[in-house]
């Protein structure tokens, strides 16, 4: 087992995708508009959540035997949605400051 092709073979998996952990997007992807993709960002926030939803009303009725599973869908949905907050605290900050501009 050599480990060099081990690691170039992950390296070569991983050339055209770039991951924040929770969005997969393709670099070669056509760029839409900022927001399609803030509005996909929510929906797939709030799909995270309705996920961790799910498990945690699993878990706490016995049907999940697994608490890993309900804390990393848990995980996913609170890192998901503080990344659609903060960005929408940038937009609102960036609001702000142009209403600030003289002209």
């Amino acid at each position: 087992m050599n480990i060099n092709n081990l690691s170039f073979n992950k390296i070569s998996e991983l050339q055209g995708k770039s991951s924040l952990g929770l969005f997969e997007v393709q670099e070669k992807k056509e760029s839409g508009s900022f927001h399609q993709l803030y509005m996909e960002a929510i929906k797939e926030a709030d799909q995270l959540v309705k996920i961790s939803e799910d498990y945690s009303t699993k878990l706490a009725s016995g049907q999940l035997e697994n608490i890993h599973e309900a804390m990393i869908a848990a995980q996913k949905a609170d890192v998901s949605m503080q990344l659609v907050m903060e960005i929408r605290n940038k937009i609102l900050d960036a609001y702000r400051e142009i209403t600030r501009m003289q002209i």
